[in-house]
């Protein structure tokens, strides 16, 4: 870890007080210990911890005291309960009180660093849950759009770099990633902010109809054209034309582009007096150009006429940082327009959020959170309402029919991805059945490693404290 962390370990037995100190100080933390309850709170109210590892059996306070005078005291304080004597019911009872860990003895360093990394990452995402429900407004970062993960800030460093320019640009990404919102903040930060930005999607018109969107057409073109008719290059003079799945044009139409690019000049559909526009041209796709290339569906020429300056748009998975401020700022304005005093997640939904990987995006989530407003019946959001949202079986999930090949290609990913996903929740709460919701045993049992059996459980939201209350369903001591 880069920044050392403050960390107290309490336990009346001094070897588990200097096993615990030495594996973490070899990790460059600071540690001091302590041999009892009282003495705990002492210097917690006297210095300031990150991290609290206390033991739950000891002679004068125990560890169910200690956190529970935490939680009151010092709520960002994460506390992680030791112990010789675990059980279901000690880990249910723990996680009640708002442990952040439990971690039955003898646990090995890997472990105890395991449970170190998960406590902090919570501590972590806890405070930035209380920071986001308690600010107006979740404010962009770069123009409109929000991102503060290494790889948004780098397509931020981009956008800088060729936004004055007037070179052509192509977005790269999934569905669902934002491409037309950063083709709007090239726009606008480019020499051109006062003159039009047109977006054009070109994977909805036919071959003739996109032909005279974007070129125009004249008098008696074709049936039906019974005036000229500007086309969106020409409106647009002096702006940005922002082409989106540019993958799926036909080649004529390929053809057309490429002159454009090359000449800065086109033909209206029916005409042959070629008219010059002053345009920049900001492409995207979602698809492979290169393979379109070698298949014969795209030209080679056009093709590396737009690679000029490529940007990838990570999808959210590759930037799972940025979920909560995008979930907050979707909640804000989705209560809004609902009318409804929804103000917040619970940190258990917010965790969910951050582990799932939102085949459609940041299009996804914003839906998603507009349903959860929509369905929520006070001002919290729970992860008992993601989890039916996100893993409905047997059903799609409140995502709509496809309307095209490429949403149809998106939603059959995200149908087999569900599907695996149930299937791995199964596999997980059934280990954790046959070992009586021992994490240990259970991860052991399947032959995966404890953390990454963990990672499973917080990914479906499955915990021993939700255990107790619906025995078919629970999660980890985390």
């Amino acid at each position: 870890m880069s920044n050392p962390v403050r960390i107290l370990v309490v336990d009346d037995e001094v070897v588990i007080c200097k096993s615990c100190e030495k594996i973490l100080r070899r990790q460059g933390h600071e540690v001091a210990w302590v041999l009892s309850g009282k003495e705990a709170l002492e210097r917690v109210r006297q210095d300031k911890f990150d991290v609290v590892f206390t033991d739950l059996k000891m002679a004068d306070i125990g560890g169910m005291e200690v956190l529970r005078t935490i939680r009151e005291e010092f709520p960002d304080l994460a506390v992680i309960i030791i112990t010789g004597y675990a059980t279901v019911a000690a880990a249910v009872e723990t996680m009640r009180m708002g442990a952040f860990d439990f971690l039955p003895k003898p646990f090995t360093p890997s472990e105890l660093l395991g449970a170190l990394e998960r406590a902090l990452a919570r501590r972590s995402l806890q405070v930035e849950n209380r920071r986001l429900a308690n600010v107006p407004e979740v404010k962009p970062d770069f123009c409109s759009i929000i991102g503060h993960s290494p790889k948004m800030l780098e397509v931020f460093r981009l956008i800088e770099k060729v936004a004055p320019t007037d070179s052509t640009v192509l977005l790269v990404g999934e569905s669902g990633t934002g491409k037309e919102v950063v083709a709007r903040a090239i726009h606008e930060r480019s020499l051109r902010h006062d003159n039009r930005f047109v977006a054009v999607d070109c994977g909805v018109f036919s071959r003739e109809l996109l032909a005279s969107e974007l070129f125009g057409h004249v008098k008696g073109a074709f049936t039906g054209a019974v005036a000229d008719k500007r086309g969106l290059f020409e409106m647009a003079n002096g702006g940005t034309v922002f082409l989106d799945e540019i993958g799926n044009i036909a080649l004529d139409i390929q053809v057309k582009l490429l002159r454009f690019l090359q000449e800065r000049e086109f033909l209206p559909v029916g005409s042959v007096q070629p008219r010059k526009v002053d345009v920049r041209l900001i492409f995207a796709t979602n698809r492979d150009l290169k393979q379109m290339v070698e298949a014969g569906e795209f030209r080679d020429d056009l093709y590396y006429r737009l690679l000029v300056f490529p940007i990838r748009l990570p999808p959210l998975r590759e930037r799972r940082e940025d979920i909560p401020a995008l979930a907050y700022r979707f909640l804000k304005e989705a209560a809004i327009r609902a009318g409804k005093p929804v103000r917040e997640f619970d940190s258990e939904a917010l965790s969910q959020m951050m582990a799932y990987d939102w085949p459609g995006n940041v299009r996804q989530l914003e839906n998603t959170v507009e349903r959860l407003v929509i369905l929520a019946d006070g001002e919290t959001i729970e992860a008992r309402h993601l989890a039916q949202c996100l893993h409905e079986p047997g059903g799609t999930g409140g995502i709509t029919i496809p309307t095209d090949s490429q949403e149809l290609k998106a939603l059959k990913k995200e149908v087999r991805e569900r599907a695996i996903a149930e299937v791995e929740k199964q596999f997980i709460i059934e280990a954790l059945r046959r070992n009586n919701w021992n994490v240990t045993r259970a991860a052991r049992e399947v032959k995966m490693q404890r953390t990454n059996f963990q990672a499973l459980m917080r990914k479906y939201g499955l915990s021993r404290r939700r255990h107790e209350a619906e025995p078919e369903d629970d999660d980890n001591g985390q």
